[in-house]
């Protein structure tokens, strides 16, 4: 199953959603399921959702139905059969569309961070290719037509060198920025990812929110469906594509299996915030590990919204003022020499 062929995070969301008011509604399974996939009838889905339809008639089993179509994350396959298993389907429908909410939200988030200031960069580009090709020739015409007027030739080339100089710096960081997309997209291994993840500190930071909030949500959702907490860490440790993480989770499963406290256990690969490992001692103790989770999920969501939003906030007014200062510097050296020769006239 390619990724490229499976639903957004929008899609599964309103799914998941559609799938809970089913079941919460009294239909019968593939009457609710058939219902369902009449209005994808019109997509490029429409073949996976008829299969999906089919199967559940055939089997009663929505996992399975979901597993035939081919459209659906491993993810999503698995907490489906805990969710027949635990009877408790409804429930983990409404988790899981609020998990794929909060995950698309998430990556929108990170695509404004990346795009905008590629945007700006390119908008930066043009506006001085423009002004190099088609405004300063037409003044270095004017200037030369004044026979002696050196101060007004020496301008202009520095006004022309400085701005040729920028536009290669922004033709190369927009071909840097393109390539770390492309190898991102590419990088099967990780490997591009890490070493962003441990050379830049604002994506270190971004990455470890992420995967604290994926990590609290998943455990939240898999505890109030009726899952033990040893073998909902052992789902989960597929869920990561972070390596590092993939291996705390390995960690954090041993521990627990051990017979080591959990509340203990996280806090010591210091998966959460300092001020969060508190939470979760004391939700341990009262026996409300789940609903902790639950609540860390929602705060680590709305901080890395926050954190992103932060960091556009920061590099947008950079990259405006940076472009602002580099066209003023450059129609500065133009409107110069043009008064000095207007006033020997």
């Amino acid at each position: 199953m390619s990724e490229k062929n499976i639903l957004s995070g929008d899609e599964l969301s309103i799914l998941c959603e559609q799938i809970a008011l089913i079941l919460r509604g009294g239909l019968p399974m593939h009457d609710g399921v058939e219902a369902l996939c009449q209005g994808y009838k019109s997509t490029r889905y429409a073949e996976a959702f008829d299969k999906l339809s089919e199967t559940v008639l055939m089997s009663g089993s929505l996992y399975e139905g979901l597993k035939d179509a081919g459209i659906f994350p491993k993810y999503m396959l698995e907490m489906t059969q805990i969710g027949e298993k635990t009877g408790e389907l409804d429930n983990v429908m409404e988790g899981l569309s609020k998990y794929y909410s909060n995950e698309a939200r998430n990556q929108r988030s990170i695509r404004s961070a990346i795009f905008y200031p590629l945007l700006l960069i390119v908008m930066m580009a043009v506006l001085i290719g423009v002004l190099i090709a088609q405004v300063l020739p037409i003044f270095d015409d004017v200037f030369s037509s004044f026979a002696g007027n050196s101060g007004a030739a020496s301008w202009m080339n520095i006004a022309m060198n400085a701005g040729k100089v920028v536009l290669i710096v922004a033709g190369v960081l927009i071909v840097l920025f393109l390539g770390l997309l492309i190898a991102l997209k590419l990088d099967k291994s990780q490997t591009v990812k890490q070493w962003l993840t441990k050379t830049l500190p604002p994506i270190r930071k971004l990455n470890q929110k992420l995967n604290a909030t994926r990590f609290a949500s998943s455990l939240a959702m898999m505890m109030r469906s009726g899952y033990p907490l040893d073998q909902s860490l052992e789902m989960m440790k597929g869920l990561f594509t972070d390596k590092e993480m993939q291996e705390k989770m390995t960690k954090c499963y041993d521990m627990v299996s051990e017979g080591q406290d959990f509340a203990d256990t996280v806090e010591k690969l210091e998966i959460f915030e300092p001020l969060h490992n508190r939470m979760i001692h004391m939700g341990s103790k009262a026996g409300q590990t789940d609903h902790v989770m639950g609540t860390l999920a929602d705060l680590y969501s709305e901080e890395l919204d926050n954190q992103i939003n932060h960091l556009v906030s920061i590099i947008e007014p950079t990259l405006v003022a940076l472009m602002s200062l580099i066209i003023g510097a450059i129609l500065l050296a133009v409107m110069l020499p043009l008064l000095s020769v207007m006033g020997s006239i």
